[in-house]
């Protein structure tokens, strides 16, 4: 995937903050005025955004000597800006072209050639690998593409070379294209080419269903470029005139995609739905159907032991609720394998379907040590074995269930407590793709971070992996320390009213329905039985 992140100069901060924002809002990114962050940030996989004004960044002289020297094959998008005022106004123009780094400005230029914004192999990588071939490292760049979904031309120009061989060619099924000024397309590893020699095509024309053909073990695209005479030139160290194409790509807005593909929410809504959590072994009191009664509550998250009565009484506030569940590992079960958490768990499925409930978060925050890092899994990718695995299981014997990939904890890495949520997804991809739905968390630090793509706004980097999948937000909320309970609301409300309109949002989880005494900041019915802050602002909502 993309990460961008966003250093502007730490002198008059808040006026290039400002100058960037409906920028941020349109295409995410991080934001900091450190280069040792920006240089940090999700490395190697970054690019990062910088004004051209030469003073700066005081401390480290030319940024970009600095960056290129520090940090060689760092990917740098300069903005020609010395002040936040003309930083605005280019930025600006990015966003009414939907230009995320100005690429539309050069003579010629590629648009993105599927329907996922994910980059899983960046051209030069593994050298050690592609050494044996002749090669300083990888020849093009790899884009996340499941099985026989599309694949598109990058730009006007046309078919030279269609190859429909799956096995005699390291590239499988391939097609070519050939462009203006001597550039040249080639598409690898599909299962179908939809064009012919000859064929001229216009940008974002079909040319192929995605697949793993030839010299490949997953679905993906290769996409390469050549240059004619590059390599002559010396414009690249690589042979056969293979030029990087990554400064050419056109990146697409978030969640944007050709296809434009999203699910549709079986319950039949159109707006993301306002729900709290039923915690475990808590049933529904008289005074806490009075808080959801006072919040207007549409959904109702519940754990594995929700009795039907309860679900019930639930209903009995909105006979339209949406009833999710959330299954969950413990650490002190005997077999804590697929096969036996899919046999412990489908008797209380049972029950809960018999409820009318239909959709089930299989476990939470899977990347954290007390949820079953390291002692039911190694890591995402061992997770996602086991999710699809359980999944698979269930809908053998549950087939009218639908199931989600659960929330995962978010921020970086600590040693021994979690595995960084970036590393956990590009680990688990597979599995992700294999849900019904995915489980997102969204936690803020501050008011200012429920605009952030990093916080409040996490479900972006859901949004771009999987534009086709339904969201449901199973945690979120304000994480600043002794946070008023009528501020916590007040932001709460205000992120729950961004998130009504966000097409894929299906239902935001906020808080839980009772206090439990641990600690839970954000309820909604307090602990002397009346409604919360939280429950009174959100009835006074007017989305």
């Amino acid at each position: 995937m993309e990460f961008q992140i966003l250093l502007l100069p730490r002198s008059d901060y808040w006026t290039w903050l400002r100058a960037c924002r409906d920028y941020v809002l349109a295409f995410g990114g991080g934001l900091t005025d450190d280069p040792g962050t920006a240089a940090r940030y999700m490395a190697p996989r970054q690019v990062i955004t910088l004004p051209s004004r030469r003073d700066a960044f005081p401390e480290i002289g030319d940024a970009e000597r600095w960056f290129q020297t520090r940090y060689p094959g760092i990917r740098l998008d300069v903005v020609d800006a010395d002040t936040p005022k003309r930083m605005r106004r280019e930025l600006a123009q990015r966003v009414a072209e939907n230009d995320r780094y100005g690429t539309k400005r050069r003579p010629f230029y590629l648009l993105w050639p599927t329907d996922y914004p994910v980059i899983t192999q960046s051209y030069g990588a593994n050298p050690q690998i592609y050494r044996r071939y002749g090669l300083p490292g990888h020849e093009g760049v790899d884009l996340r593409a499941l099985t026989n979904t599309n694949v598109y031309a990058c730009a006007d120009g046309d078919v030279y070379e269609v190859h429909t061989k799956p096995n005699d060619h390291a590239y499988g099924i391939h097609v070519r294209l050939q462009h203006r000024d001597g550039y040249k397309t080639v598409y690898a590893h599909l299962a179908r080419a939809l064009v012919a020699m000859g064929d001229r095509l216009q940008a974002g024309d079909l040319i192929g269903r995605a697949d793993s053909t030839g010299n490949s073990s997953a679905a993906h695209l290769h996409l390469s470029l050549k240059r004619d005479g590059a390599t002559a030139r010396k414009e690249t160290s690589y042979p056969k005139d293979i030029i990087d194409p990554t400064p050419f790509l056109v990146w697409p807005a978030q969640g944007q995609s050709h296809s434009k593909v999203l699910s549709t929410p079986s319950w039949g809504g159109d707006r993301c739905l306002v729900g709290v959590r039923l915690a475990r072994g808590r049933n529904l009191e008289a005074a806490d159907l009075e808080a959801l009664r006072a919040g207007r509550v549409e959904a109702l998250l519940v754990a594995q032991d929700a009795g039907g009565e309860a679900i019930d009484r639930a209903r009995s506030v909105h006979p339209g609720l949406l009833v999710v569940a959330r299954l969950e590992l413990e650490r002190e079960a005997e077999d804590v394998t697929a096969e036996g958490f899919a046999r412990n768990v489908e008797a209380d499925m049972r029950r809960l379907m018999a409820a009318g409930v239909q959709d089930f978060e299989v476990d939470s925050e899977p990347n954290l040590t007390e949820r079953g890092l390291g002692w039911a899994w190694a890591g995402g990718a061992e997770f996602g074995r086991w999710f699809l695995e359980v999944v698979r299981r269930l809908r053998l014997a549950l087939p009218e269930a639908r199931f989600g990939f659960p929330m995962l904890s978010p921020g970086d890495g600590i040693l021994g407590k979690r595995q960084s949520l970036a590393e956990f997804v590009a680990e688990s991809e597979e599995a992700m793709a294999g849900s019904d739905w995915l489980g997102v968390a969204c936690y803020w630090n501050s008011a200012a971070g429920i605009d952030l793509p990093s916080e409040g706004r996490a479900y972006e980097m859901y949004r771009s992996l999987f534009p086709e999948k339904l969201i449901l937000l199973t945690g979120l909320g304000p994480c600043e320390a002794g946070l008023p309970p009528r501020e916590a609301a007040r932001q709460t409300t205000l992120f729950l009213e961004r998130a009504r309109s966000v097409p894929g949002l299906a239902a935001a989880f906020a808080g839980v329905a009772a206090a439990t005494g641990d600690g839970e900041p954000l309820v909604w019915r307090s602990e002397g039985g009346e409604p919360s802050e939280l429950a009174r602002a959100l009835g006074r909502r007017a989305f």
